[in-house]
């Protein structure tokens, strides 16, 4: 109840605070020259220095023009201002001047431009309250008419005609009793007595007057108390309402926050289920590699295991062949000289037929011992880096630890196969330069690991080919640092 009658009274001291705005000369000047300002500046693209400015009058812009804004201002001056602007508030002050004003012929289209503008400046103008003090009325039908001469003269001794009736009748009394009074006098006397009572007439009069406005003012005041007392009912139901619906929308914000949740926690639950399946899948692929690179190490341990096999046959057969050409030269006996004459009567020696295909050579044997191995190439040679032209270097038949880089087989004579030599000493000679040294034979998977690397391993070999006393890359191996 105590709030009810803080807000009643509260809006009843509002109700009757209210004051009444009106437009002043000097804010409609204000306003004028404002609204010049932005014609002037649309007008003219020239005249961004007007942006500079900020007139409080019309006449005060104009010191400032330069020849086209002087020229410019002449149409904006032609337009006339209405008088009646005292009675405007201050959305009709901006009305006019952001949008009635430009409407006037005369007008450049350019200088319309800044209607928006304009009204943004306007609005932010205060116009201020009127004066408490009232216009000064009329001196002339104020002052009370003047008495003839006539009247003026019997009446200049008497006293004012505020003086009430008995004190002036018990004068004109005394004198009728004491001494007998003039005619004249007698009649000013009753002439005073009658405007006397004229004058309480007509203050009894004003009295019904002023309590019949007094109703009015109570009735009005009635009206407005009701009216304040249905907006704080009103206030109050749309508050109620307002709180209802409030509480309904923080309920459903909590569902959308716990929905959101959800689907986060959900969100977060499957990233966690595939990053654990790409870890999974990740150490799947490095234990693949591991077996495949531990596949390729035990073939190239079985290449070199079957090279040395086959150098080892071919000693075999070495031994062979001098074996049976020193058995070959060995002299006979005379008896089994005898015995085998008969047989080598019957066909062509075979001795004579095979160091003669010796000496001449069968075309199958031309065609296997023509490419074995041109200018005498060994089956395993190691080389240098590879140059810029793509070319090895530094070739040796055995292991360099200075120069030596790569191990290559060669199979045919013309084409190789190789590697990069797998040793710890060569191994720190090559990481201190990786660039000089492997980069122009070899593709490196992960060379931003070569200064931690303990071991080069050949992923896939590289190929080349012998050719004019040369030996070119014609595909680069593929390397990693473990």
């Amino acid at each position: 109840m105590n709030s009810f009658l803080k807000i009643f009274m509260i809006a009843v001291a509002m109700v009757t605070a209210i004051p009444s705005f009106a437009v002043t000369d000097k804010e409609m000047e204000q306003a004028r020259a404002l609204a010049a300002k932005h014609y002037l500046r649309y007008a003219n693209n020239g005249s961004d220095y007007l942006d500079k400015l900020n007139p409080s009058s019309v006449a005060e812009l104009s010191k400032s023009l330069k020849a086209k804004e002087q020229e410019n201002i002449k149409s904006f001056n032609a337009v006339a201002v209405p008088k009646d602007y005292a009675s405007w508030d201050k959305k009709k002050l901006v009305e006019y001047w952001s949008s009635t004003f430009f409407r006037s012929p005369g007008l450049k289209e350019d200088g319309k431009k800044c209607l928006s503008v304009l009204a943004k400046n306007l609005n932010k103008m205060t116009v201020a309250a009127p004066s408490a003090e009232p216009k000064p009325t009329d001196t002339k039908a104020a002052e009370p008419a003047k008495p003839t001469e006539e009247a003026a003269k019997p009446t200049a001794e008497a006293k004012p005609s505020a003086t009430p009736a008995s004190e002036t009748a018990a004068p004109a009394a005394n004198e009728t009793a004491g001494q007998p009074a003039t005619a004249p006098e007698a009649e000013d006397a009753v002439a005073q007595a009658v405007a006397q009572a004229e004058a309480d007439a007509g203050l009894a009069d004003e009295q019904p007057k002023k309590s019949s406005n007094t109703g009015w003012y109570i009735g009005i005041l009635v009206v407005l108390v009701g009216v304040v007392i249905w907006l704080v009912m009103y206030a109050s139901k749309s508050m109620k309402e307002t709180g209802a619906s409030l509480a309904d929308h923080k309920a459903g914000e909590k569902e959308i926050r716990e929905a959101k949740r959800a689907a986060k926690e959900e969100q977060n639950k499957m990233r966690e289920q595939y990053a654990n399946s790409l870890t999974a899948k990740n150490d799947e692929i490095k234990q693949l590699k591991s077996e495949v690179e531990a596949r390729e190490r035990e073939l190239d341990a079985a290449k070199r295991e079957a090279d040395a096999l086959r150098r080892q046959l071919d000693a075999a057969k070495r031994e062979l062949s001098n074996a049976r050409q020193g058995r070959a030269e060995q002299p006979i006996a005379p008896q089994q000289a005898q015995e085998r004459r008969p047989a080598q009567e019957a066909r062509p020696t075979q001795e004579s037929r095979h160091s003669q295909e010796q000496s001449q050579g069968s075309p199958s044997q031309k065609s296997q011992v023509s490419p074995a191995r041109p200018g005498g190439l060994p089956p395993v040679v190691f080389l240098g880096y590879v140059n810029q032209k793509g070319l090895f270097t530094k070739a040796s038949r055995s292991l360099n630890m200075e120069n030596s880089v790569y191990r290559m087989d060669i199979p045919d004579g013309h084409h190789g196969l190789f590697r990069v030599v797998n040793d710890p000493e060569i191994l720190d000679r090559l990481v201190d330069n990786v660039a000089q040294w492997l980069e122009g034979g070899c593709v490196i998977e992960n060379p931003e690991d070569a200064d931690i690397a303990a071991e080069i391993v050949t992923l896939q070999p590289g190929e080349a080919l012998f050719a004019d006393n040369t030996c070119r890359v014609t595909k680069k191996a593929r390397i990693k640092f473990v």
